[in-house]
């Protein structure tokens, strides 16, 4: 279960409102990588029929099947610290799929910034 805190929600909920998608989700995706997983985030109306939801409040994450493993008990924050602002992934632990190709298995973790 991908886990939202509550700056998270505050941020997406805001991001919705100011971009007039109210009603809709995110889309969060994750691709293994090596050096961790690499992570992005966008607006969209609707999920796709084979698609993980999660509905937090009033937020719905659309998640493909790879990224829901990928994401499984990652956390995801949102900052407006000038040193790390924008939304922060930490994931749980390791799995095949983030360490894939790789000998050892780091924990992920990356910022990227907000969805517009």
């Amino acid at each position: 279960m991908l886990i939202l805190t509550r700056p998270a929600i505050a941020a997406i909920e805001a991001s919705l409102i100011e971009n007039d998608k109210r009603g809709q989700g995110v889309r969060i995706t994750a691709e293994a990588g090596c050096s961790g997983p690499k992570y992005s985030m966008c607006i969209e109306p609707e999920s796709a029929a084979n698609d993980t939801v999660v509905e937090i409040r009033d937020v719905r994450v659309f998640m493909d099947q790879d990224s829901a493993t990928i994401l499984a008990g990652a956390t995801v924050d949102y900052s407006e610290d000038p040193d790390n602002f924008g939304f922060n992934f930490a994931l749980a632990l390791p799995t095949e799929e983030q360490a894939s190709n790789c000998t050892s298995k780091p924990a992920g973790s990356c910022s990227c910034a907000k969805p517009s």
